[in-house]
């Protein structure tokens, strides 16, 4: 994975800073700064820099010659392109928690961007609680679209199987998010199970069929 980022241009030192400090995440005694859209963010290196092989190269690179090193003073932040301030304040909150009993993020949204931001980054330990949560809370159909789009293989067989064995057919809801051709193939293996006797009942011959379909066949989401 490759970090996207770059100084932010530096504000007129008459006029005021058109930037505004984070309520939450700008800490008097942080050593780095970094700029998500328009919001500052003044954290602690330590993390990003133990946790993150992206950032820890990033940290690693000397500084141009006869420039201060972005990252130092608000003035100079690092600019993280193409981020959210809404994904940027879930993975911080998992760094830095209000409570050690329990994580703020709870929703399949709140963790979608912890786990976007975690892969992009590198951050294997957080992706790993971002899965471990996602697996417990979000839908079939949801965990399907997330394995696929931040590559969550042990999530693949599992949730295909359930939408294909379950008794309910799919919702409309389903149907919009996993696209035509996924909805299709499992329809299609839905009424085989139903009407194949060696299927019906017969889970490892029903998920060698899945596994066939959609990972090895490796029938693709439409949006």
């Amino acid at each position: 994975m490759t970090l996207n980022f770059k100084s932010a241009s530096s504000p007129s030192p008459d006029s005021p800073s058109i930037f505004q400090k984070h309520p939450r995440f700008y800490f008097s005694d942080g050593n780095v700064v970094f700029r998500v859209e328009d919001t500052l963010y003044r954290i602690h290196r330590y993390f990003f820099q133990r946790d993150s092989p992206i950032f820890e190269t990033m940290f690693s690179l000397p500084p141009p010659i006869d420039a201060r090193p972005e990252g130092e003073e608000e003035d100079r932040p690092i600019q993280l392109e193409g981020i959210e301030c809404r994904d940027f304040d879930r993975l911080l909150s998992v760094m830095y928690p209000k409570s050690f009993n329990a994580y703020e993020s709870s929703t399949t949204e709140e963790w979608t961007s912890v786990l976007k931001l975690a892969t992009r980054w590198d951050f294997d330990s957080i992706r790993e609680l971002a899965v471990e949560s996602l697996t417990s809370s979000a839908s079939p159909a949801d965990l399907i679209i997330l394995a696929h789009r931040y590559d969550v293989s042990q999530w693949l067989l599992p949730e295909y199987m359930e939408l294909c064995v379950r008794d309910e057919p799919l919702s409309l809801e389903e149907g919009r998010k996993l696209g035509v051709n996924t909805v299709v193939a499992i329809n299609q293996i839905r009424h085989q199970i139903r009407y194949r006797s060696n299927l019906n009942r017969h889970n490892d011959a029903i998920a060698e069929l899945v596994q066939s379909v959609f990972i090895t066949g490796l029938v693709e989401l439409t949006k």
